[in-house]
């Protein structure tokens, strides 16, 4: 599991700070698809006729979305289970990422269409995730850059052993 990814994100922010922040107003598009449609267009483009697929590059996406949509969805989520969620506005930082992408090349030539929600993922999320267990939604091992953050600070240390990262 990935806690730095955006519906993750707000996830985990809804469960522990009962907030969601929305940098800019959330007005940014992303374009989103669950792992497992991810996996079930490889396995697709893998299967297609030789000549559809070669030297092509395919987008891969259930839908587009703004920011300000997913915490909308991951806050109605969550206050199902009972807990307060707010949305809470905060300026834009210096750098944003505001992009949209469509899986209609896909689509058109292999037929293929994401079948995973959002909202069907938020609500696997809330069915897995342990609630009371802190721990493991703060754990480095969920967050990318703080994973390469502690194996770098680590790495030094273990090398003085015959360890190598």
């Amino acid at each position: 599991m990935r806690y730095d990814l955006v519906v993750n994100t707000f996830v985990k922010d809804a469960l522990l700070q009962e907030r969601l922040i929305l940098h800019g107003g959330g007005w940014m598009w992303r374009p989103l698809v669950d792992v497992r449609d991810v996996s079930d267009a490889m396995i697709a483009v893998l299967e297609a006729d030789a000549d559809l697929v070669r030297g092509e590059t395919f987008n891969v996406l259930h839908s587009n979305y703004q920011i300000r949509e997913l915490a909308m969805l991951v806050a109605g989520s969550v206050q199902l289970l009972g807990k307060d969620v707010r949305l809470e506005e905060v300026p834009a930082p210096p750098r944003t990422r505001d992009y949209e992408c469509s899986n209609a090349k896909l689509a058109d030539r292999l037929g293929f269409l994401p079948r995973h929600s959002v909202v069907e993922a938020v609500a696997e999320m809330l069915n897995r995730i342990d609630v009371g267990d802190r721990t493991s939604l703060t754990d480095p091992r969920h967050y990318n850059i703080r994973w390469l953050e502690l194996l770098h600070e680590v790495s030094p240390r273990l090398e003085r052993f015959g360890a190598v990262l």
